[in-house]
């Protein structure tokens, strides 16, 4: 059994994190802001301590004092801005504050989440407040995996519920013309399992994580429409005004969501195996009930 303290546990990613961490009998300590939804979704599997502003050092340092974690999982992220929620303060300092706390602690490993496509030249805030918040893990001479996901399969993927509410009532979509720009899904059981098994793993490392096709998001939606025995219509509206009206997403975009443009290491090296493919993945998603 391993002492196994978890941020971000109750997001779409955290919780088949947290469930494959309890099915490996690890100990796992979530630091949430909702107590409420960590017991709706866990029970009294897991122990639970509960932060409103995750810059707090000393809330953090009194949390760590109390688990005294081997290991720690970082997985708090988000992909819009909203008021006061901005990349920077989400992904750059909340993690610059837990890693300068844990400096003081004799963690064994640090497995964080990040993103496909950081790179010193993207021109989103997104991709460049996920690098920096991998500079501030790696500074702290702690082993550590980051991880590195392209777009995230699964039932919960807010994509997808969407669209199972959307096609329920009509079957058109009024889409941006984005055809060139491509993804290569991973199911978000893989990239639980990567993460669990990045325990593991001798030595530190950077992964990349990536299924077996590379898709368009309208091949996405199309295929999982398909899949939840929908038809659909898409309305398709030009890129430019995604560029006005989304400019952050537009910039998200800056090159294919796809693995291989940096010298990491795959995700066969922590699955041992091959990822689940792209067409499971979706028949999977859109088939289960939430």
């Amino acid at each position: 059994m391993k002492k196994v303290l978890i941020t971000g546990g109750t997001g779409f990613v955290g919780r088949y994190i947290v469930n494959l961490a309890l099915k490996k009998s690890h100990e796992v300590y979530l630091v949430v802001r909702s107590p409420q939804k960590a017991k709706a979704l866990f029970g009294e599997k897991v122990k639970i301590f509960q932060i409103d502003d995750f810059t707090n050092q000393e809330k953090l340092r009194k949390i760590l004092q109390a688990v005294n974690p081997q290991y720690v999982i970082h997985l708090i992220g988000i992909i819009q801005e909203k008021k006061g929620v901005t990349f920077e303060k989400v992904h750059y300092e909340y993690s610059k504050a837990l890693y300068e706390v844990l400096k003081d602690f004799q963690v064994e490993k640090i497995i964080h989440m990040s993103a496909l496509g950081v790179d010193e030249s993207a021109p989103s805030k997104y991709h460049i407040t996920k690098l920096k918040a991998e500079g501030e893990l790696i500074k702290t001479g702690i082993p550590f995996v980051i991880l590195r996901p392209s777009f995230i399969i699964g039932p919960e993927q807010l994509l997808f519920i969407k669209l199972k509410s959307i096609l329920k009532r009509l079957p058109i979509l009024i889409f941006p013309d984005i055809a060139n720009y491509y993804f290569q899904p991973v199911d978000v059981r893989d990239v639980a399992e990567c993460f669990i098994n990045a325990i593991d793993y001798s030595g530190s490392g950077i992964f990349e994580l990536c299924g077996d096709e590379k898709v368009t998001l309208r091949n996405i939606v199309h295929d999982f429409a398909k899949e939840f025995g929908k038809s659909v219509i898409f309305v398709p509206f030009p890129k430019l005004f995604l560029k006005i009206f989304a400019s952050e997403q537009y910039k998200m975009m800056w090159r294919d969501n796809i693995c291989g443009f940096s010298e990491t290491l795959p995700i066969e090296t922590l699955l041992g195996r091959a990822p689940i493919p792209y067409k499971e993945q979706i028949k999977w998603a859109a088939s289960t009930n939430l």
